[in-house]
Formats: C-alpha cells, sequence, structure tokens
C-alpha cells in the first residue's frame, strides 16, 4: 500500500501524458508498423510474427506477470506451449496494484525478470508505459485491432479482452424475490455481514468504486461500509464463499468467475444491474529489457491472434470479450455489445487522482 502511494502523484503526471498521447492521432502508427517490417515476417499456425522462432526455442522460456487466477494463467501458458512446445512458459501473479509495485521495485533495484506483463487496469498501463516499462513491439497482428484498443505509440500494450462484473448471490441461501436488482440493494441492512468483495489492490474494484461513485454520490460507499463486508485478493476467494454460503452475495461478482462456478454446479445467481456493469479491460505488453525477447515477441504475437483471443474468450477461467475484430461472441451466444458495460474512458484525469482516496476509503471499511 505505502508503494501505491509513493507512486500517486506519477500516475497522476502520466494520465496527462496518456491523455496528450490519446488526443494524436494514430496515424503514426501506421509509419511504426512499417518500420517493424525491417523483422522478417513469418506465418505460424494461422497467424503472423516478426519473432525469429528459432531463436525463441533456444531461450526456451519465458516469465509472465499477471493479475489473473493461477489456473486462468496456467491455462494461457499450457495453451501456448501445446503450439511451441520448446518454450515453456513461468508467471508471477498479483493483484495488478501489488503486481505494479514488485515490477517497479524489481526495475529500481536492477532487476528485469518480467518478460510479458499483465495489468487489469488501464491507468496503470499508462503509468508503467510512461516510466519506459514496455519494450515497444509493433506485432503484425497489431492491424486487426482499433486504435482505441491499442497503446499511443503504437507497440507498447493492447487490449486483451475486456472483463465486467455485476451481483452474484447464493440460491439457498437469498430467495430470487428477495435478491437485489440494482446497484443500491446492496445497501440494504440484510447484507449485514452476508456481502465480499476484492481488496483495493485489485484494478477492478477500483473501476467499481469509481463508476458506482459517479451514479450514486460519493455517499454510496460509505453506506456501503455499514454493512461489514469482507475483502479479498481473488474472484476464487469470493465465489468460493459465495457457494459454501458463508457470504450471501458478492458485489464485484465477475461475469467469468460466475460461470465457472456455475458450470460447477454452485447455487449461485448472476444479477446484471440495468445502470450498468463495471468493465475494465486486461492490458497486455512487452515488457522492457525482456530477458527472453524472443519468446516474449512470439508470445505477444499469439495473445493477439485467433488462437489466443478465442482461449481468452472460451477458457472458463477468463472468459475475457475480444476486441479484436472478427472475433466471434463468447459462450452462451453472448457478446460485449450485450451488456451495458461502465468503463472509465471519461475524465481520466479524475479517475486517476483518485486512487489514493480509493485505497484509504477501501482499507478503512475493510479495516486493512
Amino acid at each position: 500500500m505505502s508503494n501505491e502511494r509513493k507512486n500517486l502523484s506519477s500516475r497522476r503526471s502520466t494520465l496527462k501524458a496518456g491523455l496528450a498521447l490519446a488526443a494524436t492521432p494514430l496515424a503514426s502508427g501506421v509509419a511504426q508498423l512499417a518500420a517493424a517490417q525491417e523483422r522478417p515476417t513469418t506465418k505460424v499456425h494461422g497467424f503472423e510474427t516478426m519473432a525469429d522462432i528459432a531463436k525463441a526455442e533456444a531461450e526456451g522460456e519465458f516469465t509472465y506477470y499477471s493479475h489473473d487466477s493461477e489456473p486462468a494463467i496456467a491455462g494461457i501458458l499450457e495453451a501456448f506451449n501445446k503450439d511451441f512446445p520448446k518454450i515453456k512458459g513461468k508467471y508471477v501473479r498479483a493483484q495488478t496494484g501489488t503486481l505494479f509495485s514488485r515490477t517497479i521495485a524489481e526495475r529500481q533495484a536492477g532487476r528485469y525478470v518480467a518478460d510479458v506483463i499483465q495489468f487489469s487496469e488501464i491507468t496503470t498501463a499508462m503509468d508503467f508505459q510512461k516510466r519506459g516499462g514496455y519494450q515497444r513491439y509493433v506485432s503484425p497482428e497489431t492491424k486487426h485491432y482499433d486504435a482505441r484498443y491499442l497503446s499511443n505509440p503504437v507497440g507498447d500494450y493492447f487490449w486483451v479482452g475486456v472483463t465486467f462484473a455485476g451481483i452474484a448471490y447464493n440460491t439457498e441461501k437469498v430467495k430470487a424475490e428477495d435478491a437485489p436488482k440494482e446497484w443500491k440493494d446492496v445497501l440494504k441492512p440484510t447484507w449485514m455481514n452476508g456481502a465480499n468483495v476484492k481488496q483495493s489492490n485489485s484494478g477492478m474494484q477500483f473501476v467499481q468504486w469509481w463508476e458506482l461513485r459517479k451514479l450514486y454520490g460519493e455517499k454510496f460507499w460509505a453506506d456501503f461500509a455499514k454493512n461489514r463486508p469482507r475483502g479479498f485478493d481473488s474472484r476464487a476467494q469470493q465465489f468460493e464463499r459465495l457457494a459454501k454460503g458463508d457470504d450471501r452475495i458478492c458485489v464485484l461478482a465477475e461475469y467469468a468467475g460466475y460461470l465457472l462456478v456455475k458450470e460447477k454446479g454452485a447455487p449461485v445467481a448472476f444479477v446484471a444491474p440495468a445502470d450498468g456493469l463495471p468493465a475494465t479491460p486486461a492490458i497486455c505488453g512487452m515488457a522492457d529489457r525482456a530477458p527472453h525477447p524472443e519468446a516474449a515477441r512470439l508470445f505477444m504475437d499469439w495473445q493477439m491472434s485467433p488462437r489466443g483471443q478465442n482461449h481468452q474468450q472460451t477458457s472458463s477461467y477468463l472468459f475475457y470479450g475480444s476486441v479484436r475484430k472478427g472475433m466471434g461472441p463468447m459462450p452462451g451466444g453472448w457478446s460485449l455489445s450485450s451488456f451495458k458495460l461502465l468503463l472509465p474512458d471519461s475524465d481520466m484525469d479524475a479517475f486517476v487522482a483518485s486512487r489514493d482516496a480509493f485505497t484509504k476509503e477501501w482499507n478503512g471499511m475493510l479495516g486493512l
């Protein structure tokens, strides 16, 4: 937490720089892409790469830093390894805030461990970009993405997919007629000691805090705190408690987490409030001074490709909606356009500046 507070001022300046970049036309990305073609392009498994595959196989491994759950990360690396058996992926898993602080501390100590890094919140990626954290690599697969889903300048990171959250409840502990129907329903005293959320190091939790304050005012979370919610590090912990009945409602119920436990037969139901569902992109990029640069480039290309995107969208541990052009819907026939999503894509300056206020309020609510 202390590291995140120290980084707040730089996050604010990062936003200003990032907004200036965002306002710049991305025609320069075309020139960058053309310049990047100096590296030979190879087609493999139906996608294009400028990685030297022989060198990537000689490197034999790479390290992936990610906010996702351990089963989700392991599944991604296993799918990649099936396509490239000579390259083994290792990983470091932590929530976005912790992952960012760890990576910055490593870099300040002259240690460069990560080859590819993924955050669950856009402003963290922007901050990392400003610090020179990314190795710019304009993948040949970039052309299949709209500019709004790419970094500016192009090549630092891209949106792997989008995850979103509603409300979930235990159907054995809560009758359907009594379940929350809208966000304001989670404020009812009936949920005292029966609700869970994530901790303040979660990028998604930050987004939800921000978006519901915009909808209902600053008093919303103070009123919610009266119900003494419990906070957890991962959605797996949240849904495990919900399925067991230890908690009756999950107030940050990520759709992917809900689908996973529902498939296993857990007595849970999902509610999509009409006011919208807080959403955040997963942001992936190649780390600066990556120890295994060719393997990192190949993995980035694979992530952007239909093979990688299909895994992200259909894996039961992920279910991230793809923003790649031409991708089909998520399991069940749903697409991102099926939901009203609340993304912090306006007034980003205020969003970033509020991070310290969020951390203070959230940790206070959870007694941390």
